[in-house]
């Protein structure tokens, strides 16, 4: 731990180099800047600490908080590291549950903030390994769970400083709650087999179907949700190939912004484009229709024959499908599915997603889709029927967060 604190004091010009540019750029408070480097003493003791590194970690706090008040424990401390993640937080209206940022792991500070608190346990949401946290947590007499647990091999300082220290922090750790095989198996190299276990995805458990949302879109359409620079174009490309084609494409960008980069790559000349942000009304003879608003999402998965998903035919890495899951839709996504590598397999495995690997094979997806609405069900129903039996997974994780609380 010598070499590993030397190795992070070292780099403390440059760390605080680079919170103060995020501070800038992110028009953050000095709050953020001086919780991060010192710490914070206006927080009392706690009985409950749950720490959630970013946005996708919040909002499983966030549920994770909810279900704990309903058996009684409301003194919990969330924790996290960017101010979108706080945001998420006060908009949630969870009672009254405390928010701080997370100092960084430097020993003396992070020593001083676990003893501040003193928490019976510790909840880590997927994946924060720092050493002088566990450590400062364990010599506390906090006991630690990680959650929701997601592997990820010694990289950057823990790489460099080698596997020992990692090892040494997890052992630190009293549970491993892992959400698949994969990162049970992951975490078996490293700590007792006593320590680890698989609960599955709670994300499974976030999923909520909207039933209060309206129809924008009367006309019949397919979706791309959530698409990338160069990705319009590749759908629109076979799309525009199907003949007699009565239904409209809507595309909905993940940054609607990009409307301008957007329109310059569709070749415009005998394509009837209408755009929601300009308030252009489809017509009979509209062929694609340009979503660039935000918060309509969800109406436009409901209400859409089949959803596409952006980010994969590009290498971006996929978006989480989840919303159409639950609420019926066939689903099609790329070949880059690298940051849900899990779902996607689970949804294949149960033939409830199709994987489309190269461009050109979408046109033959469209006309099979559009032309059986037999073979559509089969898709959405196994789709929706996959969600529904993994919902239960959030009373597992509350089950054996119950039995260390009361241990």
């Amino acid at each position: 731990m010598f070499f590993y604190n030397l190795f992070l004091y070292l780099l403390s010009p440059f760390i605080l180099i680079r919170l103060i540019i995020y501070m800038i750029r992110n028009s953050t408070s000095l709050e953020y800047l001086f919780t991060k480097l010192f710490g914070t003493k206006s927080i009392k003791h706690k009985q409950l600490w749950i720490h959630a590194a970013s946005v996708g970690e919040m909002k499983i706090a966030i549920e994770l908080s909810r279900e704990l008040t309903k058996i009684g424990q409301t003194d919990i401390l969330i924790t996290s590291n960017t101010p979108t993640s706080k945001t998420l937080f006060e908009d949630s209206k969870i009672g009254n549950i405390t928010h701080c940022f997370l100092p960084m792991d430097f020993y003396f500070v992070i020593k001083s903030f676990v003893k501040m608190i003193s928490a019976k346990l510790l909840i880590v949401v997927e994946t924060e390994i720092w050493p002088n946290l566990y450590n400062s947590c364990k010599k506390n007499n906090t006991k630690i769970l990680i959650i929701n647990a997601r592997f990820n091999a010694p990289k950057g300082i823990l790489r460099i400083l080698s596997n020992k220290i990692y090892e040494q922090t997890l052992n630190a750790v009293d549970h491993v709650y892992c959400k698949s095989k994969k990162d049970e198996d992951g975490y078996l190299k490293y700590i007792s087999p006593n320590k680890v276990s698989n609960l599955g995805n709670i994300k499974y458990s976030l999923i909520k179907e909207n039933d209060n949302v309206e129809r924008i879109i009367e006309k019949k359409y397919i979706l791309l949700a959530s698409s990338h620079h160069r990705e319009e174009i590749i759908i629109i490309k076979e799309w525009l190939k199907l003949k007699s084609n009565k239904f409209l494409l809507v595309i909905a960008p993940r940054h609607p912004e990009r409307l301008g980069d957007i329109l310059s790559d569709i070749p415009l000349s005998g394509i009837n484009i209408s755009i929601r942000s300009k308030k252009e009304k489809i017509r009979n003879s509209s062929q694609i229709y340009i979503a660039d608003t935000i918060g309509e999402l969800d109406s436009l998965i409901k209400f859409s024959e089949f959803t596409i998903f952006g980010g994969s035919f590009v290498d971006q890495g996929g978006h989480s499908f989840m919303e159409a899951a639950i609420h019926s839709k066939a689903i099609i996504v790329g070949p880059y599915m690298y940051n849900f590598v899990e779902e996607t397999e689970e949804f294949l495995k149960n033939n409830a997603l199709i994987m489309c690997q190269k461009p050109e094979m979408l046109k033959n997806i469209f006309e099979k889709l559009l032309r059986s609405k037999s073979k559509r069900e089969i898709f959405e129903k196994n789709a929706k029927n996959l969600v529904i039996a993994k919902k239960s997974i959030m009373d597992s994780y509350i089950k054996y967060i119950k039995k260390h609380i009361n241990g």
